[in-house]
C-alpha cells in the first residue's frame, strides 16, 4: 500500500493520502481538490496558450508540490514501519 500512496501522491496529490493514510485524509480531500483546481487552470482555462510564463510558473510550482507529497508519504511509512518493530 506503500507505494500505492507515493505514487497517487506524486500524480494526484492528496489521492495516495485518502486511500492509504487514514491520518492524512482530510488534509488529502483539500489537496485533490487543489490540485483539480489547478489542472482546471492549466488545462481547461489554455494557460499554456494565454501565459505561457505562468504556466511555465505553475508546472515547476505543481511538481515541487508533488515532490513534497512523495518525500511526505515516505516519510510517514518509514515512521510507521518503525514504530511496528
Amino acid at each position: 500500500m506503500k507505494w500505492v500512496a507515493v505514487v497517487l501522491n506524486f500524480f494526484m496529490p492528496g489521492l495516495g493520502y485518502l486511500i492509504a493514510v487514514p491520518e492524512q485524509r482530510v488534509a488529502g480531500a483539500f489537496w485533490l481538490l487543489g490540485a483539480i483546481g489547478l489542472t482546471v487552470v492549466e488545462q481547461g482555462m489554455k494557460l499554456e496558450e494565454t501565459l505561457p510564463n505562468a504556466f511555465k510558473l505553475m508546472f515547476v510550482t505543481v511538481l515541487v508540490m508533488n515532490v513534497g507529497h512523495v518525500v511526505n508519504t515516505l516519510m510517514y511509512f518509514k515512521k510507521k514501519e518503525a514504530g511496528a518493530k
